[in-house]
């Protein structure tokens, strides 16, 4: 949610319009925001003129002493300057790690990222699953196992005074 806040804050066109207020919690000004100055700098690589103009200036340590908000502003200015559309921005996809993919990264270091996925999906679904993992040196992933509740009725067994008595303590007759 905050990259689509921030994305559409960007390419709006308006120069001075404001940076968006927190909805639902999600700041994209605050200190753990997912909008980083780093992912900034990576999100015009496939402009040329942009890209170098910010690798020129700012790709060193000296672009974390900005706060964001200035940032923010300064690249929307690049943005309206250099004339920068929403489909030139370069767009990541976020992936879960997997202990099979970067087995197979190492391994076979010459394949694509998308390929070594699909490869991923095709050992996951393949009935010789647990060779492939021992050839790969791997551990079979366990299943988590879900604990039940017990329902309310084993919980509230009723008992008689006389059992309760006689397993709790110990009675003696006069």
């Amino acid at each position: 949610m905050p990259f689509r806040t921030f994305n559409n804050w960007l390419f709006d066109g308006i120069k001075d319009s404001p940076i968006p207020k927190p909805k639902n919690g999600v700041d994209i000004l605050k200190y753990n925001s997912p909008i980083t100055h780093t992912f900034l700098v990576a999100m015009f690589l496939r402009n040329g003129y942009l890209n170098s103009y910010l690798n020129k200036y700012f790709n060193d340590i000296n672009l974390r002493y900005l706060s964001k908000e200035e940032l923010f502003k300064f690249i929307k200015k690049c943005v309206i300057d250099f004339r920068i559309k929403k489909r030139d921005i370069v767009y990541y996809p976020r992936r879960t790690k997997q202990i099979l993919y970067e087995k197979l990264r190492e391994k076979i270091p010459t394949l694509k990222n998308d390929d070594i996925l699909l490869l991923c999906e095709i050992i996951e679904k393949s009935n010789n699953k647990d060779a492939i993992f021992e050839s790969l040196n791997l551990e079979k992933p366990k299943k988590r196992s879900m604990k039940t509740k017990k329902s309310k009725k084993d919980k509230t067994k009723k008992i008689s005074l006389e059992d309760f008595l006689s397993e709790h303590f110990s009675i003696v007759e006069k």
